[in-house]
């Protein structure tokens, strides 16, 4: 090679080291000029391809960085790392049939590559494919017991079998606790992962945990709200809206009512709610799920705020707080109906749904990883408030699996 030629390509790597650090210093922007503009004197230097590729799906920007991590597997076809990234980029634009054949490209390249063997089983969990999942991220962590992102997976594999599979239920559940319990080893979030293990009935002799951890309630719902609505109405035959609502037009029929939707969600309930509403708000952890109800344009406000720390500053300013299918994420209770009270206005309503629980617990955290509720805590909790009950029944609230989710619709009034 020429020496001149030589410089260039010497100059021109050390300006991609120099994005790289930018980018490492979260200097985005600065490092998306500085790789742009290398890319625009070689188009087809791979690191600067392969690095700011990844860059841009990482950031969203997901049809040009496909664009530029596929060039990247066209300069250099023999190189998995360019082909795991693309594989991530693939999958974050739910283009998985595409992604599994550039993960098994890059595994083919390298075979013991446990990153790429990790991204596989978490895609083919997503394709529904739970036992092929299982055996790529038991081959993830065969090569690198310490790959904290298989751990995770694996675990909530395991305990999503241990459902699925009765006769192998209490097989699964070990086996999903002990993989939970080794994830906290490895530095893993260790309040979400206790509260997995209090599901699984293996937190042994520590206290079981009051609510769903933030992040994980955001992080579910954030992934979740594209197929929300019709995963719950189609195929969940998800009916407390309307449980809900009818409730409440039958026994409180609010009309010009400031209504405060706890969990709102996708705004499932706002095109019940509008009606009774002079001013409607929307309450949700999940920022995906708001952008979907902002598209409704039935809420006068949408705020992304955890629920007791929006009600806590408001004193008698609600007619109406309605939660449906929000206690699920929410053990203790009390909380919730003291900040409530203190928001009503006198004569306000207070309505709600929660699973249900038979027995003399107070509430439970089972495997579903959904807290049920017993009646006899919910009329405890109204009475020390001053709650008036106007009414506590079962209903249907939703199906799993083909069996119907058995729950307790209530209507409290604050005198």
């Amino acid at each position: 090679m020429p020496a001149p030629q030589h410089h260039a390509l010497r100059a021109l790597d050390e300006e991609c080291q120099r994005a790289l650090a930018l980018q490492q210093r979260q200097q985005l922007s600065q490092a998306e000029a500085l790789y742009r503009k290398l890319l625009k004197r070689a188009p087809r230097h791979f690191d600067a391809l392969h690095l700011f590729g990844g860059l841009l799906a990482r950031s969203n920007r997901l049809a040009e960085g496909i664009t530029l991590l596929q060039k990247a597997a066209e300069v250099r076809p023999d190189s998995a790392a360019a082909h795991n990234s693309l594989g991530i980029a693939l999958s974050l634009a739910k283009h998985f049939d595409e992604a599994l054949a550039s993960y098994e490209r890059s595994l083919a390249l390298k075979p013991l590559n446990a990153k790429a063997w990790a991204n596989r089983g978490k895609l083919l969990r997503k394709l529904k494919r739970p036992q092929d999942a299982l055996a790529s991220l038991e081959r993830a962590l065969e090569i690198d017991p310490d790959l904290l992102e298989a751990r995770l997976n694996v675990s909530e594999l395991l305990a999503m079998l241990s459902e699925q599979h009765p006769e192998r239920k209490e097989e699964y559940r070990a086996a999903a606790a002990d993989n939970f319990r080794k994830a906290i080893a490895l530095g893993g979030n260790a309040e979400e992962l206790r509260y997995h293990l209090a599901a699984l009935g293996a937190l042994g002799t520590e206290e079981a945990p009051a609510a769903s951890p933030r992040q994980y309630v955001a992080t579910l719902f954030d992934d979740y709200a594209d197929r929300f609505d019709e995963h719950l109405t189609q195929l969940l035959k998800y009916q407390t809206p309307k449980l809900l609502c009818d409730m409440i037009e039958r026994l409180a029929s609010p009309r010009n009512a400031d209504v405060l939707d706890l969990g709102c969600g996708t705004g499932l309930c706002g095109p019940l709610l509008k009606p009774m509403s002079r001013r409607l708000v929307g309450v949700d952890l999940s920022s995906n799920m708001l952008a979907k109800a902002r598209d409704l344009d039935l809420y006068d406000e949408l705020v992304c705020a955890e629920l007791i720390e929006h009600l806590q500053p408001q004193q008698a300013c609600q007619d109406l707080v309605l939660a449906a299918d929000v206690f699920v994420y929410i053990g203790d209770l009390a909380p919730v109906f003291a900040a409530t009270h203190r928001a009503l206005r006198p004569g306000g309503h207070f309505a709600f749904s929660v699973e249900a629980h038979e027995g003399s617990e107070d509430f439970v955290l089972p495997p579903t990883r959904r807290f049920a509720h017993a009646r006899h805590y919910l009329e405890r909790l109204a009475a020390a408030q001053g709650f008036e009950t106007r009414l506590l029944e079962g209903a249907k609230l939703r199906e799993n699996r083909g069996e119907a989710v058995l729950g307790t619709l209530a209507l409290f009034r604050k005198n």
